[in-house]
Parts: structure tokens; C-alpha cells; sequence
């Protein structure tokens, strides 16, 4: 049992978090003095494990929630046909459009969307209680953090399916690629650790010890920096990904668990779960530059910055604060689905897809007009989004 399950009894709870859990039903869990919402999966009767559904409300979840990653990918192991897109490559032939990958805790899968449709077009066995998914486009992969069984599932994108499955450290939940660097950061929320995967071999190469729960990870390639969020210290661990050393703990606000960074690489974005806010740091001096308000328990968080705007998902109102990034104010909120947790941005298209947990679907917003455009059916209790 731990952050967000309660599933298996090798997982201890923290001293520092205290809850109840009643199966079916939604409860309060308080961190310290704070009363917040977070998402709890219990052990599920025979019926329940059927219908794909383990969790109740305690409310909140999503860690590997960064801007996702555009690429392209061909085929589909269901075997359904992708839409085609202009090739803004220039070759003058058609090209498969994007792909959301949707990863779904209770129904231990990842189902994947095709964004030129909104349609799921393949579904994807993984571990247990899968949670945060990144994609490497240049290798065509996505990695699945499975925090029930310690792993991560490396799928390949061309084909859809599991071709490696990497150990790591004790519950895993956040994850991020370097893409530049050939590496894949996981962090180990019960381990306190981040695990360094070698993506030429899909090995463990490094274990950084950081402490505090880590939860979320981003990747800032361009300064050599991952940036990890821990919710039992209320601060951000700073590893230079040249040593994989810790080099800096930036504080920031109660409950830290999202984390994105933006692509010039100046400022790093981290929501706050039980301060209702979002923290932003200044990556030249690692220190927080604005302090943002947002909606009730935000969690995920992605970044469209061909607008300047940050998405946050706000799981204990369901809805998704938009950010003016250049102002750092809050310039719209949108209703989505019951419990939102994972954001994923696809900038070209113009649509932000964000994931709500207990409604089991994911919830497609126009980001030109800040309105939910559709809603897309995925699997059960879907939590992290990426799209390649």
C-alpha cells in the first residue's frame, strides 16, 4: 500500500500519510495537517477485477505528466488504419497522424488514440498498475512505468507492442526520456530513488538516490538537468544528467507531484497537490520566480509553447487551468471528465488531451477556443498520457 494503491502487502505506508480506505466509496486522505484528494486502487472483489474497475475516491494521481512528445508512428497492432496528415517533412506523401498513448492503472494496459480521429485503435498489455508513460520519437518507443510490479514496459510504437521490460526501483510512477543522452529517468516514489535506464540496451545504468518520495520527473536536455518532484519534502531534486548527481533541491509548494519544463529550457513548471498552486523556477538559479493559483488539487501538467500555455489538470474539480506562461496567470478554466490527472499537449493540431481517472476516458480540448471538444472512451482508471 502506498501513495495512490493499496495492492500489495510488501508496500509499506509512509509514516507521513494516513488514510482510509472503503471500497466503492470516496473518502478524505490527509497528508501532515493538509486535507487533500488523491486516487487510491484496492485489492478488487472477483466481480470487480471483470468489469476492469479497483479504485475509489480518495481523489487525485499522475505523475509522468509532461508535454508528451510529437513524433510520428506507422501501423497498429489492432490493425486498425491510422489517419493520414501532410508530411510537414516535406516528402510530398501522407504520414500516420499523431498518437496518444493512454496508459489505464486499473485495466493494466495502454490504449492508443488516433489523434486525426479521436478513435482508439489498439490496446496495449503492460505491467501491474501501470502509471506514467514517455516517448523517445527517435527510437520509437514509449516507456510505461508499472508501479505494482517494479518494472517499465518499453513498447515499440511502429508495432504496438511490448518488446522489453526493464526492473527498476520500488513503485515507480513519474518518467521522462533524454533523448540526447540515450537515458530514461524513472522515479521510485516508495524507494525514494530515480532509476537511470540505458536506452541503446533497455538496461539499468544508474540508481541516484534522492529521497522524499519522488513522484514526477522532466527532462531538460538542453541544460543536462532532470528536475523530480518529492511529495514527502515539498521541494524538487536537481539531478545534472552528464553525473547523475544530485546538484540542487529547489523548495516549492505542499505536495509537489507534476512537473514540466519548458523547451527554451528557462523555467521549469511543478504543481502542488495540496497548495492549490503551481510553482515556477527559474532554471538559470534553480529558484522559484512566481507562485500561480489554480483549481482544487492540481496535478498534471503540460506545455503548448508555440502559445505560451501551460495546461493543468485539477483533479478535485474537475476541471484544467490555462496558463499564460508569459505572464504567469491563469486566463481560463475548462470543465473536463470526473478525477483529470495526466496532460499531454499536441501543438500542431492545436488540441490538448487530458486524461480523467474515475470517468474512464480521456478529454479532448481545443486549445485555441479553451473548450472540450469531445470525449474519447479509453480503458479503466487512465493516468498518464503521452504523444508520439
Amino acid at each position: 500500500m502506498d501513495f495512490f494503491h493499496a495492492m500489495s502487502e510488501k508496500r509499506a505506508v509512509p509514516h507521513h500519510r494516513r488514510f482510509s480506505v472503503i471500497e466503492g466509496q470516496r473518502k478524505r486522505w490527509a497528508l501532515g495537517s493538509a486535507a487533500v484528494l488523491c486516487s487510491l486502487l484496492v485489492p478488487a472483489t472477483a466481480a470487480q477485477a471483470s468489469a476492469g474497475h479497483a479504485e475509489v475516491r480518495a481523489s487525485a494521481r499522475t505523475g509522468s505528466t509532461g508535454t508528451g512528445t510529437v513524433g510520428t508512428n506507422a501501423g497498429s497492432a489492432a490493425g486498425g488504419a491510422q489517419s493520414q496528415v501532410a508530411d510537414t517533412a516535406g516528402s510530398g506523401y501522407p504520414r500516420p497522424a499523431p498518437r496518444a498513448y493512454v496508459v489505464n492503472q486499473s485495466s493494466n494496459d495502454v490504449s492508443v488514440i488516433d489523434t486525426a480521429t479521436n478513435r482508439v485503435t489498439a490496446t496495449i498489455p503492460v505491467g501491474t498498475s501501470p502509471f506514467g508513460i514517455a516517448i523517445d520519437p527517435r527510437h520509437r518507443r514509449a516507456y510505461v512505468t508499472n508501479h505494482g510490479s517494479d518494472d517499465v514496459s518499453v513498447i515499440d510504437t511502429l508495432t504496438n507492442r511490448v518488446t522489453s521490460t526493464v526492473a527498476v526501483g520500488t513503485g515507480p510512477f513519474g518518467v521522462a526520456v533524454d533523448e540526447r543522452r540515450g537515458r530514461v529517468y524513472v522515479a521510485d516514489d516508495v524507494g525514494g530513488t530515480v532509476s537511470v535506464i540505458n536506452t541503446a540496451n533497455q538496461t539499468l545504468a544508474e540508481t541516484v538516490n534522492v529521497g522524499g518520495n519522488p513522484f514526477g520527473v522532466a527532462v531538460d536536455e538542453s541544460r543536462g538537468r532532470a528536475y523530480v518532484t518529492n511529495i514527502a519534502t515539498n521541494a524538487v531534486s536537481v539531478i545534472n544528467t552528464l553525473t547523475d548527481q544530485v546538484s540542487s533541491t529547489i523548495p516549492v509548494g505542499s505536495t509537489p507531484v507534476g512537473v514540466a519544463v519548458d523547451p527554451s529550457g528557462r523555467k521549469a513548471f511543478v504543481t502542488n497537490l495540496a497548495s492549490n498552486t503551481v510553482s515556477v523556477i527559474n532554471t538559470t538559479g534553480n529558484t522559484v520566480s512566481s507562485t500561480i493559483t489554480v483549481g482544487a488539487s492540481p496535478y498534471g501538467i503540460g506545455l503548448d509553447p508555440s502559445r505560451d500555455r501551460a495546461y493543468v489538470a485539477n483533479q478535485g474539480e474537475n476541471t484544467v487551468s490555462v496558463i499564460n506562461t508569459s505572464r504567469n496567470t491563469v486566463i481560463a478554466s475548462v470543465p473536463v471528465g470526473d478525477a483529470p490527472l495526466g496532460v499531454a499537449t499536441l501543438p500542431a493540431r492545436g488540441r490538448v488531451y487530458v486524461t480523467d481517472l474515475l470517468s474512464d476516458d480521456v478529454s479532448v480540448i481545443d486549445a485555441s477556443r479553451n473548450r472540450k471538444l469531445t470525449t474519447v472512451p479509453v480503458g479503466a482508471g487512465p493516468a498518464g498520457v503521452a504523444i508520439g
